[in-house]
């Protein structure tokens, strides 16, 4: 039941899955402290003559890689049309924050917040760390509150946080004052609004929050910071006596804060009362359809083209009610994975694809132990560099001018042969075809990638000792990457051993830079390893979905077929009462995918046969041009349009924004 009154909300989880529980256009203002990544330029502590060392660390959580591209979406998602958004950030983060948010409001900005009292320097060798950026953004409509023009600088002045205030146990190394958080929201928000903070720390934000009369949703993922944010927001709850206007009591928690990592995702969204605004697409889209039968399972893999960010439109508009699901060019499946029918039938014309999704369907016992085996040798390349530091020592040597290219080949070239048996070794067993080329890879990826290091600190500055071990780690997993990619195009194992080559399939989609599909003229798939923000990947992850009760019974009674479109509608004869989604290659010039070619003449047939021949209702997502809207542009056929953003540019063939088109017979 939901409770229109709740007045705070504080979970312990991670927000990257609690923040897809959040229903669409439901915040007013996103206010949040994440990480800055500025453990790993620490210098570590400063020894003091005759003194204990000054501690000159943050904290183990700021070391992990945290990457603002990973939220700037499900930000936007979440807020409203007039929502705003203010992010702590830092000199290195305040460019990735500008480039994933600038292009989706109406204004960007920022703010100085200048600490009057910051920590000394002990040696005066620098500028004191006296000032912290904030990020913000904004969209016409949106909330101020300034009383006069002195309030609209952008520069803020304030003590850091200090005792009392500043606890002591635990103590969280970016801990604000409360103050300055008080002014921030007084200036961006109205009583009532929702705030979301999915970095809560140790609650300062929800304190603020709820001493000003909003509405607060935390999170915290670290167990001792969330304790102490419980407690804090508790107290701040006691002293503002908030109260249920039904009767006078004290409003209780929409869920159980007591809860650690054990609370509902259900018993959130239903217990929250939020406010249902909806960004209008123009033209409007219908909002209204009562669609009750999504699966909310994530897609089978990344694809090109794939519509996990075109969910919000695709399913509000389907038909309220249908028998059986048809999808004749699946994909990665996000709809597919949404959808949960009487009977489902999906199909594709990219063979390899088709043969991961039937081995997942039937929980294909070679394919998961391929797999394991891909993955093993994975974790085995990040020891391999672990245990062989002295790369590190090599390039430093370059660097410093020790010796010239020449001698850095020789030098690799000795390495990598003294190391013969450790790199055969990284291959499993059953992969063992041709070594000798992840040798040969390891050789040339080790120096290509030392070369391009020397002439990149050339030209800006010295690479921080985590930076130049991330680069020589992604060396390495590189030249592993690529001998995979070779037995990919290994004609002999596609044409032998369809389930082997199927495991390989999989790691390439997973591994390959951003998800790409491109071939060369002999027909070899030729994207390279998707770098350092990849080292990490575990393909376990992936297995333990793939091999999930909920996956498999997903599937359950599902039909795989690997056709023609046409052939595929033709055997299995979708009816009245049926549904056809369809998501075919787009009208332009790079229409071929995995290989296989989508021309206009299959664009026609695919027209004529959906207006004259289907008797199931169907909807069409595709780009515009004005060949594919003179294809359907005919009575009884409803045209409606988005707009899409695409993350990466297949060599400059996709425009960056375009309009896409959902076509419907109904």
């Amino acid at each position: 039941m939901r409770n229109p009154d709740w007045r705070k909300c504080v979970l312990c989880g991670d927000s990257k899955d609690i923040i897809k529980r959040i229903p669409d256009n439901s915040i007013d203002f996103i206010f949040t402290d994440p990480p800055y990544n500025i453990g790993k330029h620490s210098t570590g502590n400063i020894p003091l003559p005759g003194r204990t060392p000054m501690n000159n660390d943050v904290a183990e959580w700021d070391w992990v890689d945290f990457n603002p591209e990973d939220w700037a979406d499900e930000f936007i998602r979440i807020l409203k049309p007039t929502g705003n958004l203010f992010i702590f950030t830092s000199y290195n983060q305040i460019g990735k924050w500008y480039d994933c948010l600038d292009h989706k409001f109406d204004t960007t900005n920022f703010m100085i917040w200048h600490k009057t009292n910051p920590a000394p320097k002990i040696f005066k060798a620098g500028f004191l760390n006296s000032c912290e950026m904030i990020f913000t953004c904004w969209n016409k409509g949106h909330t101020w509150n300034f009383l006069s023009q002195s309030e609209m600088h952008n520069f803020y002045e304030s003590p850091i946080c200090m005792r009392p205030e500043r606890l002591s146990n635990p103590k969280h190394p970016a801990q604000k004052p409360v103050a300055l958080l008080k002014k921030i929201i007084r200036m961006a928000t109205n009583e009532n609004d929702i705030i979301f903070d999915p970095f809560m720390g140790v609650g300062s934000i929800g304190v603020a929050a709820l001493a000003l009369g909003r509405k607060y949703i935390g999170v915290e993922i670290n167990k001792m910071y969330f304790d102490a944010a419980k407690n804090r927001v508790a107290e701040e709850m006691e002293k503002v006596k908030y109260t249920d206007a039904r009767d006078g009591s004290i409003v209780s928690e929409p869920v159980p804060v007591g809860r650690h990592l054990q609370w509902d995702l259900t018993d959130f969204r239903d217990i929250m009362a939020f406010p249902t605004i909806v960004k209008k697409a123009k033209p409007e889209l219908n909002k209204t359809s009562d669609f009750r039968k999504s699966a909310s399972l994530p897609p089978i893999i990344k694809w090109a083209g794939g519509k996990e960010r075109e969910l919000k439109y695709i399913l509000p508009n389907l038909p309220k009610s249908f028998k059986r699901y048809f999808e004749p060019f699946v994909g990665g499946g996000s709809v597919f994975m949404s959808i949960n029918a009487d009977g489902c039938f999906i199909n594709d014309l990219s063979s390899e694809l088709i043969c991961l999704y039937r081995c997942i369907a039937e929980h294909n016992v070679r394919f998961f132990d391929y797999l394991r085996q891909i993955d093993n040798s994975w974790h085995k390349a990040g020891t391999f560099y672990l245990d062989n530091v002295v790369l590190n020592e090599l390039y430093e040597s370059y660097r410093n001018g020790d010796f010239s290219d020449e001698k850095l080949k020789t030098e690799i070239d000795g390495f990598c042969e003294q190391r013969q048996s450790e790199i055969f070794s990284l291959v499993p067993v059953d992969f063992a075809f041709s070594t000798n080329v992840l040798f040969e890879e390891m050789r040339k990826n080790l120096y290509r990638k030392m070369k391009r290091m020397k002439v990149l600190e050339h030209s800006k500055n010295r690479l921080p000792q985590k930076d130049l071990c991330d680069n020589i780690e992604t060396a390495i997993r590189s030249s592993l990457y690529m001998y995979f990619r070779y037995l990919y195009n290994d004609k002999n194992i596609s044409q032998e051993d369809e389930i082997l080559h199927c495991a390989l399939f999989c790691f390439i989609r997973n591994y390959c830079y951003s998800g790409m599909f491109r071939y060369n003229d002999k027909g070899d798939f030729n994207v390279p390893y998707g770098g350092i923000a990849y080292n990490s990947k575990a393909l376990a992850k992936k297995m333990d979905f793939y091999s999930s009760e909920v996956l498999l019974s997903h599937f359950r009674g599902v039909v795989i077929e690997n056709l023609d479109f046409e052939d595929f509608l033709r055997k299995h004869k979708p009816a009245k009462d049926d549904f056809v989604f369809l998501d075919p290659p787009y009208d332009s010039e790079f229409s071929t995918y995995a290989q296989n070619e989508f021309t206009k003449e299959d664009h026609a047939r695919l027209a004529d046969f959906l207006i004259k021949e289907c008797k199931a209702r169907w909807m069409l997502i595709i780009k515009n041009t004005d060949f594919i809207y003179s294809l359907y542009n005919q009575e009884r056929i409803n045209i409606r349009s988005f707009d899409k953003e695409y993350m990466v540019s297949f060599m400059n063939r996709n425009d960056k924004k375009v309009t896409h088109l959902l076509i419907t017979n109904y």
